[in-house]
């Protein structure tokens, strides 16, 4: 497969996470000590936190559903389930509330309630397939395909459709069998969801109906699987907080090398310099979360993606010295967005972002 390009040393730059970015200041010298202190050092628990309230609810969920198996619950460093060990590993910036401005200016955002328990409900889906192995089924192999299939982080979706529940965005559950299981165990557990009504004439029925017989079967068993350990708890991250973000920034960095392709679109869609009093940047850039989120959940593109597209498109307009009224903004951010989809889903499909 190709990979992207590499980039222009002129065109990209990267930043340091402490770096004044996207309008934010300087941290504080607090905030700044914390960054250095390593994650094993900050003592991070569950008990105590929402966290702990929103996996009682979770617990409760299942218990309505009929399911006795509660999976347990850790801090590690993302959200995961450790390949058929059913333990449930949750970001440890959710159990401390400085944690959460940090992930909030460096992460790109921190999750609401109501996406940590889709969270949960997802790991939990993981969980109960590991705890009964049912991936190793032939029934499960039918409903949702080869488990022994390669994992790809760059798997291409079909947006809308109607085999696979909607869920975690960016079409997740086409990812592989073993996330489309999650999902639809997600969807069936969701209380607030009535996924009969929702899915009728979906291709994903047959699916929510075989998590509905499987749960009728082995809801009140015994697990097989006795294994609860941990993969990789906060214990074990002699990372320090800045290095856990200057990581993730490098797993996430796509370079591009785009150069001056895109200009005219941008002229076409901005004024010129001094034209209008406002710099195009600004909205480029007041636009940036937004686009990173929509972006990648319609169009399925990795927020990686999404993230070097508008990044160099701000740049270029800063450079092209952009301009904007203020009564064309919610227009031209139509516009922007449209643009960067485009980009995006080309990129998907092709990858790469323009036909020399």
């Amino acid at each position: 497969m190709m990979q992207p390009p590499q980039s222009d040393p002129g065109v990209m730059r990267e930043k340091h996470p402490t770096e004044h970015s996207e309008g934010r200041g300087k941290l504080s010298a607090q905030r700044e000590a914390l960054l250095q202190a390593r994650i094993k050092d900050l003592s991070l628990r569950l008990a105590g936190t929402p966290l702990e309230r929103h996996i009682a609810q979770l617990h409760a969920e299942l218990e309505a559903k009929g399911i006795s198996f509660k999976p347990q619950c850790y801090l590690s460093d993302e959200w995961g389930c450790p390949s058929g060990v059913p333990v449930i590993g949750l970001p440890f910036y959710l159990a401390d509330p400085d944690l959460h401005s940090l992930e909030a200016e460096l992460g790109g955002g921190v999750e609401s309630e109501a996406e940590i328990l889709m969270y949960l409900r997802h790991e939990a889906g993981h969980a109960f397939n590991y705890a009964y192995r049912l991936y190793e089924t032939d029934e499960w192999l039918r409903v949702f395909g080869d488990y022994s299939r390669p994992y790809r982080d760059d798997y291409k979706p079909q947006p809308f459709s109607r085999r696979y529940v909607r869920h975690i965005s960016g079409w997740y559950a086409q990812k592989h069998p073993d996330e489309d299981f999650a999902e639809t165990f997600a969807v069936w557990l969701t209380p607030s969801g009535d996924w009969r009504k929702r899915y009728q004439g979906w291709g994903a029925l047959r699916k929510l109906q075989y998590v509905e017989e499987i749960v009728s079967r082995l809801g009140r068993a015994p697990p097989l699987v006795k294994l609860a350990e941990p993969d990789f708890t906060t214990e074990e991250m002699e990372e320090t907080v800045l290095d856990h973000y200057r990581q993730r920034e490098l797993n996430e960095k796509v370079e591009v090398e785009l150069r001056n392709a895109f200009d005219q679109a941008l002229e076409d869609l901005f004024y010129g310099p001094g034209e209008a009093p406002i710099h195009a940047e600004t909205l480029v850039r007041a636009e940036r979360q937004r686009l990173l989120s929509t972006v990648s959940q319609y169009a399925g593109v990795g927020r990686g993606v999404v993230r070097a597209v508008v990044d160099h498109l701000a740049e270029r307009t800063a450079a092209l010295g952009l301009t904007l009224h203020p009564d064309d903004s919610p227009e031209a951010a139509v516009q922007l967005a449209s643009l960067v989809t485009v980009l995006a889903m080309n990129y998907l499909y092709t990858n790469r972002f323009f036909e020399d």
